[in-house]
């Protein structure tokens, strides 16, 4: 069977995305009174706070605006934030520590109600021909915009729940391995920062301080 993402078993379903899914855009930046940005309050989550690691949150809603947010934009663990303003193939899933924080104006927020798991979706949705069809649905402007109606009619490719949990672990694995050696390089760029500084001062360096010199 030919789906978005190419051949795939006949046993396997195609749906919409909002035959399993909510899809909810972020409010309006009208909705949101500048008075209402405080530090240390309820994170909001924007596009730009959308990355490769994770979402790194940039400003914060007093408890009061929270409150009025809650629950329509509420984000909770296993939700899927994309980006809808800006770069519209990025996206992120919401951990237990983002519980109850809430969707930004820039963003979309997609939450599973039946069938998928949400990883396998998040997989799912890093498909170099998802990834293309998401770019080609953005409507183009001073502002690179991704309607949420088009969001819910995109194609789903739903296999088996077995498969969903496989294609799941395996990239929870890719991606433990990838945290591992990033971990790795950072220690090796930091004892480089504090030994050539040392070296070029004339200290001298124990062999075991040093990293591959006799590589």
């Amino acid at each position: 069977m030919d789906t978005l993402i190419g051949p795939v078993p006949d046993d396997w379903q195609i749906r919409r995305l909002d035959e399993c899914c909510d899809v909810q855009p972020g409010p309006s930046g009208t909705t949101l009174r500048s008075t209402a940005y405080v530090i240390g309050g309820v994170p909001v989550v924007k596009a730009g706070d959308i990355g490769p690691e994770g979402i790194s949150p940039s400003v914060s809603l007093d408890e009061e605006t929270a409150k009025r947010l809650w629950p329509r934009y509420e984000l909770c663990p296993g939700d899927i934030v994309l980006v809808r303003i800006g770069i519209t193939t990025r996206h992120a899933m919401v951990t237990e520590r983002q519980k109850r924080w809430l969707l930004g104006g820039s963003c979309i927020r997609i939450r599973v109600t039946r069938d998928i798991s949400a990883e396998y979706l998040a997989c799912y949705l890093t498909h170099p021909a998802v990834q293309e069809w998401l770019a080609e649905h953005t409507q183009r402007g001073v502002l690179p915009t991704l309607n949420g109606r088009k969001v819910r009619e995109m194609p789903l490719v739903l296999p088996p729940a077995a498969v969903q949990r496989g294609v799941a672990e395996v990239a929870r694995a890719i991606d433990t391995k990838i945290r591992a050696h990033k971990d790795v390089i950072q220690a090796t760029r930091t004892l480089r920062e504090l030994l050539i500084p040392q070296m070029l001062a004339g200290d001298p360096v124990l062999p075991e301080a040093s990293v591959g010199r006799d590589a």
